[in-house]
């Protein structure tokens, strides 16, 4: 008897069609904020350890040389910082060699330092052409849209960076707002911390792109803070920002009014007044990298009096319960 059955299979209607296609749409967006929420959580964790390994160096820096942790900026037998000559580095350079970049420091030019007792590094020629322009993973957060190749600006093809340093720990806020000498500071582990280690902030975050175009550059000699990997500049008191020396516009920020800002790259990049303003760039958490070699993730609404007194090392001011 001859099979009379038919394929009864067809292909899918239009209405069902659609159906799929709105529950893949679905599933896409349900998952997408889980996968971003996976690469910030990464790059959080790329960053910390980054700050980790700065801290840690200044630790051995210090072991390595009677307790003293490096300047801001050297200011080298000549007491001034730029005069035509080869320009002086300051802190990054001198942690090259406690953070497995021998190769990289060694390209820059040792010199007998005015007291005799430390090593002063300047940038040669060579070094602002050659070691100032190496772009390094440590000084590169991945939260950072701004930081780009990592070579963005030059004369000298300078190497960008997205972390600064506490210029009330490793400058001389003491000196005044003198350009030439108030970053040649001289902390040291025994005596610049009276408020303890823990409580004091020695690296923060921040774009790599500036308010006024400028950079942060990681090697970058002392002429100019717009520049300068660094924040907190004025006195330890929080009472005067120093001006002297932000060529390109904007003031130091000192006391409460010093706290960290949690903004867009373009808000920050178009207002001058956020210039030596850290950023937090964890979704409201500002990383930091403490004295005691320790990192903390600060939350955007601490208070700018607590801030402030965990980036004074020896104010005697107590960090508040938000800290």
């Amino acid at each position: 008897m001859r099979n009379t059955r038919t394929d009864s299979r067809s292909a899918l209607t239009l209405v069902e069609l659609l159906v799929v296609i709105a529950i893949v749409a679905v599933l896409i967006a349900l998952l997408l904020p889980a996968v971003q929420k996976v690469r910030a959580a990464a790059a959080r964790v790329e960053c910390t350890n980054n700050l980790k390994q700065l801290a840690l160096a200044c630790q051995n820096y210090a072991s390595a040389n009677n307790g003293s942790f490096p300047p801001l900026f050297n200011a080298g037998p000549s007491g001034g910082w730029y005069t035509g000559t080869p320009c002086v580095a300051q802190v990054f350079v001198s942690l090259l060699d406690y953070v497995e970049q021998q190769n990289v420091y060694s390209q820059f030019q040792e010199i007998n330092g005015a007291s005799g007792s430390l090593i002063d590094l300047q940038i040669s020629n060579s070094g602002e052409g050659v070691a100032g322009a190496v772009v390094l993973k440590l000084h590169r957060c991945p939260s950072d849209p701004t930081f780009g190749t990592g070579s963005n600006w030059g004369p000298g093809n300078w190497a960008s960076g997205c972390y600064v340093a506490n210029f009330q720990v490793f400058g001389s806020p003491g000196t005044g707002d003198i350009y030439s000498y108030n970053a040649a500071g001289s902390p040291r582990l025994d005596s610049t911390f009276q408020d303890g280690t823990s409580n004091t902030i020695l690296f923060a975050e921040t774009y790599t792109r500036q308010p006024g175009g400028s950079y942060r550059m990681w090697a970058h000699g002392g002429w100019s803070y717009s520049f300068c990997p660094a924040f907190a500049i004025g006195n330890a008191a929080g009472t005067v920002n120093y001006t002297t020396g932000f060529f390109y516009g904007g003031t130091g920020k000192v006391g409460p009014g010093s706290l960290f800002v949690n903004v867009s790259p373009t808000v920050y990049t178009s207002d001058i007044n956020y210039v030596d303003l850290p950023v937090a760039l964890h979704e409201g958490t500002m990383n930091v990298a403490l004295g005691d070699g320790s990192v903390r993730g600060i939350n955007s609404g601490i208070s700018g009096t607590t801030w402030w007194a965990a980036c004074t090392p020896s104010q005697g001011d107590a960090l508040g319960s938000d800290w």
